[in-house]
């Protein structure tokens, strides 16, 4: 049964200083890429103060309980911010952009304005097509060596780490589902005795009981 969310006592929110009115309903619902560079800040702050303490003893638990996010994705906003600061998220108010397709043009961005030959074009609503067109030409002209895969942060080798423990033990539910007792039942149960002997003993390493 998926835990309900909790919501966030005005005192703790204040004490907290998130910089959010909470009304009786309201909640972060921030998406990576959509909240603004104010909400990835304070994000940021959070963790790293560790105030959320005062509402659950752990940084994931916080997050899914009174943010209605993953602690993967508020990682992910977080490392965002730390990277490029507010510019990503000012940007990422007005059109859709990556973080790669960010680092080919943030070159570009000066000002408030992105710059492109010929002229600029000032970051803001009314600009949004013109945004857009133009970050599509100079990611087209962007050579491909400069477009090369980055060596992840941490934070990113995580939030991957994450997104791919969730598709194998997605695939591990679905083969137990299908094939229990069938013919390649040993094999099966051969992995996951062997995923699961690796995972007890990294536990141990690390001091997880």
């Amino acid at each position: 049964m998926k835990e309900s969310t909790r919501e966030m006592p005005a005192e703790v929110a204040e004490t907290l200083d998130l910089g959010f009115a909470l009304g009786e309903n309201q909640t972060f619902a921030l998406i990576a890429g959509r909240c603004s560079a104010a909400q990835a800040a304070t994000l940021s702050r959070l963790r790293k103060e560790g105030k959320y303490k005062r509402l659950a003893p752990r940084w994931r638990e916080f997050c899914t309980q009174y943010l209605r996010m993953s602690g993967a994705e508020a990682d992910r906003i977080i490392q965002y911010w730390e990277e490029f600061g507010p510019g990503y998220f000012d940007l990422a108010q007005l059109i859709r952009i990556s973080p790669e397709t960010y680092r080919a043009i943030e070159p570009s961005i000066r000002e408030g304005a992105l710059q492109i030959e010929g002229g600029s074009i000032e970051l803001n609503v009314e600009n949004a097509r013109r945004l857009t067109a133009a970050v599509a030409e100079i990611r087209r002209a962007t050579p491909a060596k400069k477009r090369a895969r980055r060596v992840l942060s941490m934070h990113e080798r995580i939030y991957e780490l994450d997104k791919r423990c969730t598709v194998f033990l997605d695939e591990f539910r679905e083969i137990s589902r299908v094939e229990r007792c069938g013919e390649n039942w040993l094999q099966f149960t051969s992995v996951l005795s062997r995923m699961a002997s690796e995972l007890r003993r990294l536990e141990l390493e690390n001091g997880i009981v």
